[in-house]
């Protein structure tokens, strides 16, 4: 009979689950070793927070779950910030917890905790199993809902002796897969929305992950082309409609330009796809406007908690709405009247997001970075954006390029650019892949460099650094001018770091440096980072310290 280790390697392979990522514990040597002969790749890591990004961030990009390993309270709280992350990016991803064995549960055992009821609150689901036999089950159950509906983490606490323990039963039989479906579509809902959003004056579309996920940017394109209404991403989903698009406003939310908001403002019906529409998509849920018609189709939805929910909702997978949706509208449904107005909104839009034309300075200006990475950045790169407010420069300033992929936070975590990056590199080895993070968030887990070096993971790395938690220190000087507590930080020689981790490592001290800086690093083989050390004057995109 297989050991408790065997079944559950079984059975993520049978679900086809290629990468997992750990730091190892005793509490699951018995999973480790059934690992060793696996077709899974299994990946070390320096912190289990950056094994739980990276999980975050392989699910992300693949839509196919990856799984992520520690050991009993202590490796799970560690692991705990990227199962927020993955719930609030609604993002598969299995969790598997070590659990002390059972012969010592609930006696407070070394290292013990309710793991369901404790770390499993952050997560879809949580299981523990009592045995063995359990296993299997468990494993089909919980992949099954992390990948069904709005998908997400989802938690396997495993008593240390069950992965040791041979099963009584015989193998178990392939699963023909979970018992879900998405909710079959009305054609005469569609045609409702349809003919809302056709005679609607200012339509928008906001399109979130769900198209992604969906692999349905293609139809959304058509069917944005068809109806003659603009795009606006929701917050950190840029890569959601192509930003070269003449019907792309741009990404709502963090450091996006007021025009943005503006043309959010101003919409009289949002037709919300594959998006819960989150607190920083809507400007603190004060959009869309009181007489604004709000759509929504999801595969899940309507809106958590005491807000406004939408005025009407399909249920669906995003490909097959917009599939059934361009059927309504091949018949020569003809909006034209709007285009003069969508060119002058896209006009509005590409003059508030080129970078401003600026004397190089020293230190660096985070405009010029942007700048530089528009000039230099290849066809279908990922991009890896962390925490902190040196994100509104890319927010603001930096397209997605064509083809390209974004992976970044919607928990606002720090420390997951770089994990991220790693993860993207082992999902797609052959692109380019650029990760961007403020010297707070990057030192972190600035330990993963050297994972990316032992994987052999080519990526770059832009460090941001500006000595302090800029994020907090822009609150801080609003809420309490001059009294600066706990957000300056000392310095780091982050070039210095990533060659004692075997990584290139450059700084970069002035605006016209980058220029050779980036386009080396982007043609170099391996893990490159780039120690800019920014003028800590910008504390945001839209304010400096000399501010009032």
């Amino acid at each position: 009979m297989a050991t408790g280790g065997a079944i559950v390697v079984r059975s993520l392979v049978r679900w086809g689950v290629s990468h997992a990522f750990t730091v190892p514990g005793e509490s699951f040597l018995g999973l480790l070793d059934a690992l060793h002969d696996s077709r899974i790749r299994v990946v070390a890591t320096r912190h289990e927070g950056g094994a739980s990004f990276m999980a975050e961030a392989f699910g992300s990009l693949t839509g196919k779950p990856a799984v992520c390993m520690a050991t009993r309270a202590v490796g799970a709280a560690n692991l705990a910030i990227g199962l927020h992350t993955a719930l609030q990016n609604s993002t598969p991803l299995l969790a598997i917890i070590g659990q002390v064995p059972r012969a010592a549960r609930g006696r407070e055992a070394f290292q013990e905790v309710d793991l369901v009821e404790t770390i499993g609150g952050l997560c879809k689901a949580a299981l523990e199993v009592a045995s063995a036999d359990d296993l299997a089950e468990a494993v089909d159950a919980l992949l099954g809902m992390a990948t069904s509906g709005r998908p997400g983490p989802v938690l396997l606490s495993v008593p240390e002796d069950v992965f040791d323990e041979e099963a009584t039963a015989g193998p178990r039989e392939p699963d023909p897969g979970f018992p879900w479906e998405p909710p079959s579509l009305d054609e005469a809902s569609v045609a409702r929305v349809l003919e809302a959003v056709a005679a609607a004056s200012r339509p928008i579309i906001v399109a979130g992950s769900g198209i992604v996920r969906s692999g349905a940017r293609d139809l959304l394109v058509r069917l944005a082309e068809s109806l003659e209404v603009p795009v606006v991403a929701a917050w950190r989903r840029p890569d959601s409609f192509p930003n070269e698009h003449r019907l792309y406003l741009g990404m709502t939310g963090l450091g996006g330009p007021a025009t943005v908001r503006g043309r959010m403002a101003e919409a009289d019906l949002w037709l919300a796809l594959g998006t819960r529409l989150s607190e920083l998509t809507t400007f603190d849920y004060e959009l869309p406007a009181s007489g604004t018609r709000l759509i929504q189709v999801d595969l899940e939805p309507g809106f958590k908690g005491d807000r406004r929910q939408p005025d009407e909702v399909i249920a669906a997978d995003l490909g097959a709405f917009l599939d059934l949706a361009l059927g309504h509208t091949s018949a020569g449904t003809e909006v034209t009247s709007r285009r003069a107005q969508n060119d002058a909104d896209r006009t509005a839009f590409l003059a508030a997001s080129t970078p401003p034309a600026e004397e190089p300075s020293s230190p660096v200006n985070p405009a010029a970075v942007m700048h530089t990475l528009r000039e230099h950045l290849p066809r279908g790169t990922i991009l890896t954006i962390d925490a902190g407010n040196f994100g509104g420069w890319a927010a603001r300033y930096l397209p997605v390029p064509v083809d390209g992929r974004f992976l970044g936070p919607t928990s606002g975590a720090m420390g997951y650019a770089l994990p991220a990056a790693i993860a993207s590199g082992l999902a797609e080895p052959d692109r380019t892949i650029v990760a961007m993070a403020g010297d707070g968030a990057f030192a972190m887990l600035m330990a993963e460099v050297e994972t990316a070096v032992r994987e052999g993971i080519r990526l770059v790395a832009i460090v941001f650094d500006n000595g302090m938690y800029g994020t907090i220190r822009m609150h801080q000087e609003a809420a309490h001018p001059g009294r600066v507590v706990a957000t300056d930080l000392g310095p780091i020689d982050f070039a210095a770091v990533a060659q004692a981790c075997g990584a290139r490592g450059v700084r970069v001290n002035r605006d016209d440096q980058l220029d050779e800086a980036i386009g080396d690093a982007l043609h170099s083989d391996g893990v490159s980072i780039l120690h800019v050390r920014m003028d800590p004057r910008y504390l945001s995109v839209d304010q400096t310290l000399e501010d009032p």
